[in-house]
C-alpha cells in the first residue's frame, strides 16, 4: 500500500507504546513528533514534518532564554500540541496527512488562544521568537493564521 508516495510499514505495538511514552516528556517531545511523522508516513511537506522542524527550533536551551512567563507559555504550548498529537496517535492507526493539517492548525490556534498573557510574553520575548521561528512559520500559512488568533488582542502600538 502506498501512502503519500512511500511504502507503508506497520509499527509494532511496543514501538507504538515506546513512541507514545515520548509524548509525555518535553525533553523527548521532538522525538515523539518524529515518531508520529514516521508512523503515518507523511511527506516532507506535511504538517508533521513542519511541526518537527518547529519543535527542533526550540530546544530546551533556547526555551530557557525566555522570560519566566515565556518559559511557561512555551511549556504550555508544547503540552497542548503534544497532547493533541498523542490523542491522535492513540486513536488512529492510519492518517491522511493532508486532511490532518487543518485539524492540527485548528488545535494550534486553540493552544495560542488559551494563553492569557500571549501579548506580553510575545513582546518580552519577541527577538527569540523571531530568530527561532520566522522561517519555519512562513512555510505554512495556516501557522501564521493560528499565531494571529493568539495575537488578535495585541495592538501594534502596545506590543510590537
Amino acid at each position: 500500500m502506498l501512502v503519500n508516495g512511500s511504502k507503508r510499514s506497520k509499527m509494532t505495538s511496543k514501538e507504538i507504546n515506546d513512541c507514545y511514552e515520548k509524548s509525555k516528556d518535553l525533553n523527548t517531545g521532538c522525538d515523539f513528533i518524529k515518531c508520529f511523522h514516521e508512523r503515518y508516513h507523511c511527506n516532507d511537506e506535511s504538517v508533521t514534518a513542519w511541526a518537527l522542524e518547529l519543535c527542533q527550533q526550540f530546544p530546551k536551551e533556547i526555551i530557557l532564554q525566555f522570560t519566566p512567563p515565556g518559559i511557561q507559555m512555551m511549556i504550555n504550548m508544547q503540552n497542548c500540541t503534544q497532547n493533541f498529537l498523542a490523542r491522535t496517535f492513540r486513536q488512529r492507526k492510519t492518517l491522511n496527512c493532508d486532511a490532518f493539517e487543518p485539524k492540527y492548525f485548528s488545535n494550534l490556534a486553540k493552544c495560542y488562544a488559551n494563553e492569557q498573557n500571549f501579548c506580553q510574553v510575545f513582546k518580552d520575548n519577541r527577538q527569540i521568537f523571531m530568530q527561532q521561528a520566522t522561517v519555519v512559520m512562513f512555510k505554512k500559512p495556516r501557522a501564521l493564521q493560528a499565531f494571529s488568533i493568539g495575537a488578535k488582542n495585541c495592538t501594534r502600538m502596545n506590543y510590537y
